[in-house]
């Protein structure tokens, strides 16, 4: 009999533990992050931005961010077929960057977006390159503010760094509990290079010591850091393959990789900046490479959004080691989800953006 009575009673505490749990409601984040880069290459909004458009609308506890090379322009001068340029006022580049800010139309959360090699023309002439990216910059600006007037931040800069300025600058988010840092690592890439040829470092070191101090002072703050810059410091593709020797002549192209010196420079102390905390909540975010790919290591977080509009087919790899890896080549874009104490990674791609892949999960949250 007490058997059987403890029988019932065991049964009865699971069914109401399961009924209990059925009513809980699925926890929300409180804020998520959307990143999207080099989505500047087609004149009409593709079915990839569509669909970041319609994450955008259920989501206005959110920010987006468009990772740089907003616009490509298909030739040089019109007869080399060089995919150099960016924007040049015309009406395909304004086609081109038409087709991401029409996505914002209704959206509620805020918008950003930071430069890449192509907004500044691949230019290794800091006046002819600041010439070009001010006139993007400035078409971006004024059509967002005169059209969309329902973004959280159309009273705010929404091009940055501006003014051609390498930053860093940050915004914070989520009850300011998320610190997402912009960077122009184009202009520190030039920097870089022409530090080499006139030794002048003042701008490097003011720059370097300021995303010291922007990073101390999140961390103190136990903030999410996000630092966002259009080239990326882990990556696999061909930006990331060995410089041809073409390619080491000709310093517009050899700027673009990994393994050119002054490139490497950045990106080198860049991440040493970064894990120089020991802040288990850093990310760096970027575009350049044509595909999605995440890693791990070293407690920082490297998410490569590059697929906005392109693909360039990378080998798919599987990494076991003390490096997480993952790489698809396939459109589309990364989402960032932050909750009380941890966060998730989503990988929208166009085989199964109705099921975004959870990339990792941090904390337990699982």
């Amino acid at each position: 009999m007490k058997d059987n009575f403890l029988f019932l009673l065991i049964t009865a505490i699971c069914f109401l533990s399961v009924l209990d749990s059925r009513a809980q409601p699925k926890e929300e984040p409180t804020f998520r992050l959307f990143l999207i880069g080099d989505a500047g290459e087609g004149d009409t909004t593709g079915a990839t931005l569509y669909d970041l458009h319609t994450l955008l609308l259920k989501n206005p506890k959110s920010a987006v961010v468009f990772l740089g090379d907003n616009v490509y322009s298909k030739s040089l001068w019109g007869i080399m077929k060089l995919e150099i340029g960016g924007y040049d006022g015309g009406p395909v580049g304004k086609r081109r960057l038409m087709s991401q800010i029409n996505i914002l139309k209704g959206y509620e959360g805020s918008a950003y977006f930071i430069p890449g090699n192509h907004d500044w023309w691949n230019h290794v002439n800091l006046k002819r390159g600041k010439q070009r990216l001010l006139q993007e910059a400035q078409f971006i600006e004024d059509t967002i503010k005169s059209s969309f007037t329902t973004l959280n931040n159309i009273k705010e800069q929404i091009f940055l760094p501006t003014q051609g300025s390498p930053g860093p600058v940050y915004q914070e988010f989520n009850d300011d509990k998320t610190r997402v840092i912009f960077v122009d690592t184009y202009r520190l890439i030039m920097e870089e290079e022409n530090s080499n040829k006139h030794k002048d470092t003042v701008l490097l070191n003011r720059f370097y010591r300021d995303l010291k101090e922007q990073l101390t002072n999140a961390s103190n703050k136990h903030q999410k850091i996000i630092v966002v810059g259009h080239h990326p410091i882990h990556a696999k593709g061909r930006h990331s393959s060995p410089l041809a020797a073409w390619e080491k002549l000709t310093r517009r192209f050899a700027d673009s990789n990994t393994n050119y010196p002054p490139y490497n420079r950045v990106a080198v102390r860049l991440d040493s900046l970064m894990k120089e905390h020991h802040h288990p909540d850093v990310f760096y975010v970027s575009g350049h490479e044509h595909s999605l790919e995440y890693f791990f290591n070293d407690s920082l977080h490297y998410i490569v959004s590059g697929a906005g509009s392109r693909i360039d087919q990378v080998q798919l790899e599987s990494c076991q080691d003390a490096t997480e890896c993952l790489q698809w080549n396939e459109e589309g874009y990364f989402e960032i989800d932050f909750y009380g104490h941890y966060e998730t990674i989503l990988m929208h791609h166009r085989k199964s953006n109705d099921s975004p892949k959870q990339v990792t999960c941090i904390y337990g949250c699982q």
